[in-house]
């Protein structure tokens, strides 16, 4: 990997010379310019290094990535989206090796903000996430708020309502969704997924779920569903996310986490005995 635009950062945000960075980092000062010179490439364990240091000191180097992507690709035609592997991305993204039980089921999965993309790999040993630009000229989309078809689209991909596959509201949902190019709808997590679990099982109404769900708003995710719509992506960049981010970003989930849970208990309260248990929207 080649790090010179990101010492250059460093260099110009920190306002440090490079004989104080080459100290900094426990370089020695002639591979410290053959890598801002772009002469060799960089090992994994010197770009942790690199990064790693940067974060340390407030300079969030994919976050300003991220804004000059946006200045530079998004358009009203064109947007710049995320994707977090927990595996390297080898060659061109594609829909034959999705798993069919994802959200939305099979189809390339981007989040709208590189923390997004961050937060999903946190957890995992991957150290990539890789930006994109998607024309949407022509692309059918389906947009999905926290709503029931969300929670009844996900709950079905995920296999877990297999006995109202067969209702109208289900077969009506579904064709949406396998109509569509991409679908944008907002990111579940563990925890709305335990949510989406106890509507499907009947313990609580279609309002309190919605409402619990709402608790923690983990932004939009753009599914590629489509070979037309996957052949309008184009890789901007591969980023690195070193360790101390990765930390950052699960530390903050967990308050996050904390709250929305807090929150939910409290929708649950509100709501109960309003809306409606899935056997009474889908029994037909």
């Amino acid at each position: 990997m080649n790090i010179s635009k990101e010492l250059q950062l460093i260099i110009q945000f920190l306002n440090i010379s490079v004989y104080d960075l080459s100290f900094e980092l426990g370089i020695g000062r002639k591979t410290l310019y053959r890598w801002l010179n772009e002469t060799n490439e960089v090992s994994e364990r010197n770009v942790e290094l690199v990064y790693n240091y940067a974060f340390k000191n407030r300079l969030k180097i994919n976050q300003i990535k991220e804004m000059l992507f946006r200045e530079e690709y998004v358009d009203s035609n064109n947007l710049v989206l995320f994707h977090g592997s927990r595996d390297f991305l080898k060659g061109e993204p594609d829909l034959k090796h999705s798993k069919e039980n994802n959200d939305f089921g099979s189809g390339f999965y981007l989040g709208e903000t590189y923390e997004q993309a961050a937060t999903y790999i946190s957890a995992s040993l991957s150290k990539r996430v890789y930006a994109f630009q998607i024309d949407i000229t022509d692309l059918k989309i389906l947009h999905l708020s926290i709503s029931n078809e969300w929670m009844l689209a996900i709950a079905y991909y995920r296999g877990w309502i297999d006995k109202y596959k067969e209702s109208k509201t289900i077969k009506n949902i579904i064709k949406k969704i396998e109509f569509a190019d991409v679908i944008i709808a907002p990111i579940a997590d563990n925890r709305m997924f335990d949510v989406i679990s106890d509507f499907v099982n009947g313990y609580f109404t279609d309002i309190q779920s919605r409402h619990s769900l709402a608790a923690t708003p983990l932004g939009q995710q753009y599914v590629v569903r489509s070979e037309k719509a996957l052949s309008k992506l184009k890789l901007i960049e591969e980023l690195y996310v070193p360790n101390n981010e990765k930390e950052f970003y699960i530390n903050r989930r967990l308050e996050i986490r904390e709250l929305s849970l807090d929150k939910a208990k409290v929708a649950r309260i509100q709501y109960k005995n309003k809306g409606k248990y899935i056997e009474e929207l889908l029994d037909e």
